[in-house]
């Protein structure tokens, strides 16, 4: 089913639209989808276009992912081996403050696996995934591999219950998240929940001022400061002082990476998401990971095939 859906695919990874995902048009749209553009008005096209941009790639990152399956050689000559297979319909809930974004990430992978996805937007911001069916539909997607389903926290329900969904993955708040954990466990369906983060911004004593000054202010004011990886604390060292370069002892900075208990951590910089990262959040800030290869695992379902080539051996 991956190599089918794989050829069926390749409109995909050709058509000029969905390379560029109609960023120009989408810079117009995408503040509408905020009650009429009161709350966001990008200044140009060029300054916006990075909000777009990590879309474009997704589904041919993962098409060529796919294809790797683990061979296990047994003895006298038997071997076993696995192949990821589709979950079936999988759900995507997702967000008011990145709506074409997060339907990306979640649909993208999500129909490379083999996958239909039923996309419920949030009801803020109902308009620019509808733009991403229809651009779909244009670059060759068969009809009811992307769906887009508007509604609220009922809609919502209904779609957690429905005996036909294998996966929901949200993006929202922790009650919400906590509600779609317990629905979905209902039908024993996978779950990713990419959830609200209270995120910590330490800044060494070695660090250059004025990258730190701007980076405090990305992390804590960027769309509003309405955004997950929103820096809620701010740690400075008291005996703090001026330098002219980064943070220089990276050995410290990779010491106190592995000892934070979150799923993302940055040094020197914020908020970089490309396409082959893996990112989500530990506790409180959900499970499961958007982007990356380990995306995959997320979105289909592992088989094992065990071959016998000699005799069969029985105790009876």
């Amino acid at each position: 089913l991956f190599l089918r859906f794989s050829l069926k695919s390749q409109p995909l990874l050709s058509l000029p639209e969905f390379q560029s995902v109609s960023t120009g048009t989408l810079v117009v749209k995408e503040p509408l989808n905020f009650w009429g553009g009161a709350r966001v008005k990008p200044k140009d096209t060029k300054n916006s276009e990075p909000v777009y941009e990590p879309a474009t790639g997704r589904l041919e990152y993962w098409l060529i992912n796919l294809t790797r399956w683990l061979h296990i050689q047994l003895p006298g000559g038997s071997f076993a081996y696995t192949r990821r297979e589709p979950l079936g319909v999988c759900v995507g809930i997702g967000a008011w403050n990145y709506p074409f974004q997060i339907a990306a990430w979640k649909s993208a992978p999500a129909m490379a696996c083999g996958n239909a996805m039923v996309f419920k937007p949030s009801p803020m911001t109902p308009v620019t995934a509808v733009m991403l069916a229809e651009i779909y539909k244009e670059a060759g997607v068969p009809d009811g591999l992307f769906n887009v389903v508007q509604g609220g926290a009922e809609t919502g329900g209904l779609l957690c219950h429905h005996p036909m969904v294998a996966k929901v993955s949200f993006t929202g708040s922790v009650p919400t998240g906590k509600k779609v954990m317990e629905m979905a466990a209902k039908g024993v369906k996978q779950v990713t929940l990419e959830l609200g983060g209270k995120s910590p911004l330490i800044i060494f004593k070695d660090c250059e001022l004025e990258n730190a000054i701007k980076g405090a202010l990305m992390a804590n004011f960027l769309t509003q400061g309405e955004v997950c990886l929103k820096k809620y604390l701010i740690s400075v060292s008291d005996d703090s002082t001026v330098t002219v370069h980064q943070v220089t002892d990276i050995a410290r900075a990779h010491r106190v990476a592995a000892n934070l208990q979150a799923g993302t951590c940055y040094i020197n910089n914020y908020n970089v998401g490309p396409v082959e990262v893996p990112f989500g959040g530990y506790k409180m800030s959900g499970f499961g990971r958007e982007n990356g290869q380990v995306t995959i695992e997320y979105y289909s379902q592992l088989k094992t095939v065990v071959v016998e080539m000699g005799d069969v051996e029985s105790i009876f």
